[in-house]
């Protein structure tokens, strides 16, 4: 039976802006889910997990909203009284999770009814894997290891400590906590250049790509993911090399998979590849939002470069790294969320193009305790769903117990496991070379 939850807050309504609009065009397409995967060894008792989730609803407004559309715009209700859904069953193997969260990504929510959260529970003697399934909308990777990190201290028992501002969460957009010079007339004047550059970029992909594969679109593919761990000799390798050569790891890693991408699925030497990369927004606000407050403050920077097979790969680098400079400087991180709304519809609409060929988050080091007292946390995987217009192959990674952890989505419309898994090997051998 289905219990009530009590909210800490009066119940109340707030239209999305934004990136957030946009994730929810997305979601008439294909379910717009973030899935993690956290992998326990030890104890977890049903009814802990049980308390801890009606706890953690109790606790964050955006866990009580749904979605609902009114005339032309969509409005978050916080008055959601129904528990986070929650799936227990047995764990056939060691990686009967990669299916489950290939089925959680698949899976829609009930947007005007909510809750926008569920969690499955596979479980044996040894421990479990808990598969958490979030609407985008109501996170992003800041928020998202934050919360996973409140409900794992939870389940075992153990104080929490939760920002004061968690009880105003979701009131006001990213775009509320933007600089005054992107706010306003100077908005309108900032957009303007934008778009400029844009179409500028757009012109130059064009002409680039002439006689270049075009990626198909497909009527519809499945999401499927492939977990991959880089070892601590080269992650460390990788952290020495960003040092020396003064690269970002994000710029590495992002060189990397469009190099690979481009030797494994683009048959001429050169190819103009778009690229995106997503960048968290909370530091960059006009107002602190701690991480502990739940929402999508993120933006997503998109970019060209030209990718050579027989380049060299500390220059790829470094045209990616200076890409993502030039697109800070010009306040494309605000002028792209503000935006997002009108580029989705277009790119829907036209049905013509993939957004990017390649797309990556990084997250840096991961801030989640391992040790919990019952249990530990031994895993951590996180993958945000795709559409047939989106990137071809993307990840997000993360740092964690000393490991790069990749966990790259692929559409089976684009590719077999057998491909995916050899751009995956090809971007390893890049990478591996380019430490020496």
């Amino acid at each position: 039976m289905t219990a009530a939850v009590t909210p800490a807050a009066t119940a109340a309504s707030r239209k999305l802006e934004g990136l957030e609009v946009a994730m929810r065009l997305t979601d008439d397409v294909t379910p717009f889910n973030v899935v993690a995967v956290l992998q326990i060894a030890g104890d977890l008792p049903v009814p802990s997990l049980r308390a801890a989730l009606d706890e953690l609803q109790r606790r964050h407004p955006l866990l009580r909203a749904r979605i609902v559309p009114t005339g032309k715009d969509y409005v978050f209700h916080f008055d959601v009284a129904s528990q986070i859904p929650l799936d227990v069953a047995d764990r056939t193997g060691p990686e009967s999770w990669i299916g489950a969260a290939q089925d959680a990504l698949h899976t829609r929510f009930d947007l005007p009814a909510g809750p926008l959260a569920r969690c499955q529970y596979l479980r044996d003697s040894s421990g479990g894997d808990l598969i958490v399934t979030l609407h985008h909308t109501i996170v992003d990777a800041a928020s998202a290891s934050r919360l996973l990190a409140e409900l794992l201290s939870l389940c075992a028992g153990k104080p929490f400590t939760v920002d004061e501002a968690t009880k105003d969460e979701g009131q006001r957009p990213a775009s509320a906590f933007f600089p005054a010079e992107y706010t306003g007339l100077r908005f309108g004047r900032a957009a303007a250049g934008f778009m400029a550059r844009q179409m500028g970029d757009e012109a130059k992909f064009r002409w680039g790509s002439i006689g270049v594969r075009k990626p198909p679109i497909a009527a519809s593919g499945r999401c499927c993911i492939l977990p991959v761990r880089f070892s601590p000799a080269l992650t460390e390798a990788l952290i020495q090399a960003s040092r020396r050569e003064r690269v970002t790891l994000n710029a590495i890693l992002s060189a990397a998979l469009m190099a690979a991408v481009q030797r494994r699925l683009y048959p001429t030497a050169r190819a103009p590849l778009r690229h995106i990369i997503f960048a968290d927004l909370r530091p960059r606000l006009r107002s602190t939002v701690p991480d502990s407050v739940l929402g999508c403050l993120l933006t997503m920077f998109r970019f060209t470069v030209t990718v050579e097979r027989d380049g060299s790969f500390w220059d790829l680098a470094r045209r990616i790294q200076q890409s993502t400079v030039d697109g800070a400087q010009s306040g494309e991180r605000y002028l792209a969320y503000a935006m997002s709304p009108g580029t989705m519809k277009m790119l829907l609409g036209l049905k013509a193009f993939r957004m990017s060929a390649t797309a990556l988050s990084y997250s840096g080091p991961t801030t989640l305790p391992v040790v919990y007292g019952p249990f530990d946390l031994i895993g951590l995987h996180a993958f945000a769903a795709n559409m047939t217009l989106g990137p071809e192959y993307s990840a997000l990674v993360r740092l964690f117990r000393g490991e790069l952890w990749w966990d790259i989505l692929y559409l089976d419309s684009d590719m077999d496991a057998a491909g995916a898994q050899a751009i995956a090997r090809e971007m390893q051998a890049i990478l591996e070379r380019a430490t020496l």
